[in-house]
């Protein structure tokens, strides 16, 4: 009876070993690890693209916009929101040597008397026998000076250097007009007074200009300067967004 018990359990227990084998079996036929490989979760292609993404070069800055500003007219009165400061002339400038101003697009621009007066972009007034001449672009006024000849007609400089920038920070620099502003271990010079801190606009003593206008975004070097020749930190690069210059109307 026990022998014949056993005989009718073997095919049960045979039915029971091939459900477990066909059930640990892989659909491909191949090893059952593959299928976990072969499918990826969602998430993972998503990060894929996501990252391809993010890899791209971002485009291209704005290009540096030119801006020629006129603040007197044709009979020589404030013009364009450009306004006189005080009442009446705040003295006499001495242009007895004025020349062109460096920042100037067409003749009639004038840079007078000593570093100190800071008159290196000025209009002529009414007969000739007044200037007036500007700080910056942004503030739009203007001082009124007498001269103390009749001023001589100017031409237009040959290669003009902008009179102000704004930069891609924000921050807005002034043309350099002439002092004393430190130096540097790396032979760099300041060439506009700047906002937002102590950084100018850096050039080699030597050059021309400051401002690298070999591709339609111009740039600028920025740094500090020191008493006597500090080491500094290299300069940095930043974008011109606008370049102010001076124009006769």
């Amino acid at each position: 009876m026990a022998f014949a018990v056993w005989v009718r359990s073997i095919p049960v227990f045979s039915a029971l070993l091939v459900a477990a084998l066909s059930g640990c079996a892989s659909p491909s036929g191949g090893d059952p690890g593959s299928v976990v490989s072969a499918t990826a979760p969602p998430g993972v292609v998503r990060s894929s693209t996501v990252a391809a993404t993010s890899e791209q070069e971002s485009p291209d800055p704005p290009p540096t916009t030119e801006v020629s500003l006129v603040a007197v007219d044709a009979s020589g009165q404030p013009a364009d929101g450009f306004v006189v400061s005080g009442t009446g002339p705040v003295g006499e400038l001495d242009c007895t040597y004025g020349t062109s101003s460096r920042s100037a697009t067409s003749p009639g621009i004038y840079h007078c008397g000593a570093s100190a007066d800071a008159a290196d972009v000025c209009w002529a007034g009414t007969g000739r026998r007044e200037l007036f001449c500007a700080d910056d672009p942004w503030s739009r006024e203007l001082r009124w000076y007498r001269v103390d000849t009749r001023l001589e007609p100017v031409g237009k400089t040959a290669n003009p250097e902008p009179w102000a920038l704004e930069l891609a920070d924000g921050r807005k620099c002034r043309i350099r007009v002439g002092g004393a502003w430190g130096g540097r271990a790396d032979g760099l010079v300041g060439a506009y007074s700047c906002t937002g801190g102590a950084e100018v606009v850096l050039q080699p003593s030597d050059a021309r200009t400051a401002i690298d206008t070999s591709a339609p975004t111009w740039h600028v070097s920025m740094g500090e300067l020191g008493a006597g020749s500090p080491d500094l930190p290299p300069p940095t690069i930043v974008d011109v967004r606008t370049a102010y210059f001076a124009a006769a109307p």
